[in-house]
């Protein structure tokens, strides 16, 4: 690895709020990355909960800490893009953990002429399940198939594309993605593992889940390619809804 003045800074962002039970494992995860040139910005939406106080223990190798109320999650997003510096940007909620050097992984299988980098997600239920999630960016027209955590895009992307729509609660991320596609940026996939993320949260609503992904098709896809998607859409909802075993949770949804 070079020195580090001579590496791509890279910031990472992490989005919380009252994850007491959660929060010191994403940030271990984080300063405990062996790229050495990392800024680490933690947006907290004001918890109350004790959150705060673990963040207080690792003050000395956090770059700044944003606290206050937010307008939801991509309100936090963007203000963690309004304060970050570096080169690139990536994201990892307080329920999600990097995996070890993942972020070097990253960096040395992008080149200079690369925007956006993804790869591979492990998701982890309350019960044990690990399943692994490849991110799919030709199936992206479908819905999120790119997997936010293992996520990271050079801050001038954000710059030319416009930041989080703070009118979605859940398809924030697939939303971005299709202006970022329709804007005719690449998507680099790389075949590593980057993220693993506890199941629940906002997108454990599948249904809203799916009612927002629609209106974001319809934003952005256009003649018969919307058509398509939100068939597609419609039909896994159904398989989700009456055929899906949920294995993290052994419930039907």
């Amino acid at each position: 690895m070079n020195a580090k003045n001579t590496l791509s800074k890279v910031s990472v962002i992490t989005v919380v709020y009252n994850a007491v039970d959660t929060i010191e494992n994403t940030i271990q995860s984080v300063i405990e990355q062996t790229y050495p040139n990392i800024e680490y910005i933690i947006i907290d939406g004001g918890s109350t909960d004790g959150t705060l106080q673990i963040i207080e223990q690792y003050k000395d190798s956090i770059s700044k800490v944003i606290t206050g109320p937010d307008k939801g999650i991509a309100d936090a997003f963007n203000k963690g893009i309004a304060q970050a510096t570096g080169d690139w940007i990536g994201m990892i909620n307080a329920d999600d953990w990097y995996a070890y050097n993942a972020i070097e992984r990253v960096m040395l299988n992008v080149s200079a002429n690369d925007e956006i980098c993804c790869g591979n997600l492990t998701l982890i239920g309350e019960n044990g399940f690990a399943l692994c999630k490849k991110s799919k960016v030709r199936w992206l027209n479908l819905g999120m198939y790119v997997m936010h955590p293992t996520c990271f895009v050079r801050k001038e992307v954000y710059e030319r594309i416009g930041l989080y729509d703070t009118s979605l609660r859940i398809a924030i991320d697939f939303d971005m993605f299709l202006r970022i596609k329709k804007r005719g940026l690449k998507i680099k996939y790389i075949k590593e593992m980057i993220a693993f993320m506890r199941t629940g949260g906002a997108s454990s609503n599948v249904v809203q889940m799916h009612q927002e992904e629609l209106a974001v098709m319809r934003r952005h896809l256009h003649h018969l390619l919307y058509p398509i998607s939100a068939s597609f859409n419609y039909l896994n909802r159904l398989r989700w809804r009456f055929f899906y075993q949920n294995p993290f949770a052994n419930t039907r949804y």
